[in-house]
């Protein structure tokens, strides 16, 4: 292993280690590259937004309410009927989200689609301690997001008292149309393509920083070669003249001609 190599070893050995990192030297270099930062958080931040908003299609959600009835006495609703209600919604989940309904319900509203389309477009939710079944539909059309949440409502209030022999359902809250759009947000898309990109420069920036082999200290000096430096040379300008030559090389010129 080269000497070079052995120097970028040991330093990322210790960081890797936790003996060494000099954070305020990693500030410095972030700070020194902050043009650099900030092109990459624009950049990342506009190519998200823009796949974001020209190449993603808007998704719209549409929800409709069912509530599930189990009273046998009339209006009368007592502490058995409510515990066989609960009990009943679980089940009424799993009958919902079956062939027949769907089927039926791309023959009324004459999808080209399949059953099994249809399903991953539907969502089916009960909310804790109720017995409201959320009937939640998310496709690009919001009129069609409407209407299927509805049909499938409709479907399944004729469907499931003729399965399970029970009580009908009532429509506690029809589904209509959604105004705004439910995804993507473009806002939060731009976001997460900024913080990207800030990611992705820091983190260049970082491993260039621990693989720097320059020596720019005398502690550096001392600290990975064991070596205490006798003297230090401070660094000049030079100052370049009209003639093209620059103040060391005429002083030069005149040591060497004895001048």
């Amino acid at each position: 292993m080269s000497e070079k190599q052995q120097f970028i070893s040991d330093k990322m050995k210790n960081w890797v280690d936790g003996e060494e990192i000099d954070l305020y030297e990693l500030f410095i270099v972030f700070l020194n590259h902050a043009k650099f930062i900030i092109a990459w958080l624009l950049a990342c931040a506009l190519v998200f937004g823009a796949v974001s908003f020209f190449l993603i299609s808007p998704t719209y959600q549409s929800t409709a309410k069912m509530y599930i009835v189990s009273a046998s006495k009339d209006s009368i609703v007592d502490l058995t009927d409510i515990n066989i209600g609960t009990s009943l919604t679980a089940d009424y989940e799993e009958l919902i989200m079956s062939e027949p309904v769907f089927e039926d319900v791309i023959d009324r509203l004459a999808l080209d689609m399949t059953a099994e389309e249809l399903m991953e477009k539907v969502e089916i939710s009960n909310p804790a301690d109720t017995r409201v079944l959320y009937l939640t539909v998310t496709t690009t059309d919001p009129r069609l997001s409407r209407d299927i949440a509805n049909t499938v409502m409709k479907v399944s209030m004729d469907y499931l008292p003729e399965t399970m022999s029970t009580t009908r359902p009532n429509v506690a809250q029809w589904a209509r149309m959604p105004k705004e759009k439910h995804a993507p947000s473009n806002t939060k898309n731009t976001l997460i393509g900024a913080i990207l990109g800030l990611l992705i420069a820091c983190a260049w920036l970082t491993i260039k920083f621990i693989r720097d082999d320059t020596i720019h200290t005398s502690e550096d000096m001392e600290a990975y070669f064991g070596i205490m430096p006798l003297a230090s040379i401070p660094e000049a300008e030079i100052v370049i003249h009209d003639d093209g030559y620059d103040n060391k090389k005429q002083l030069f010129g005149r040591k060497r001609g004895g001048r």
